[in-house]
């Protein structure tokens, strides 16, 4: 999974006798491994205070499938 964002921040002071303008730019990127069993497609993210939050739901456990073995009777 990568999330890429960009940071923009401008600040501006103006006084009597100067003005100051500072701009910040810049682009960043995080990539990590998942576990398997999820289901991206049904990802959802959320944006509160700063902090990202992402949700990926498991996957349903892929049950043994049980087969009854009939004995035969010998004759």
């Amino acid at each position: 999974m990568t999330i890429k964002g960009e940071h923009k921040a401008e600040q501006e002071i103006k006084k009597e006798d100067y003005l100051y303008q500072e701009r910040r730019y810049g682009a960043f990127s995080r990539s990590m491994a998942l576990p398997g069993g999820l289901k991206p497609a049904k990802a959802e993210a959320t944006m509160e205070d700063g902090v990202l939050t992402l949700t990926i739901p498991k996957a349903e456990e892929i049950k043994p499938k049980a087969i009854k073995v009939k004995a035969k009777e010998k004759k």
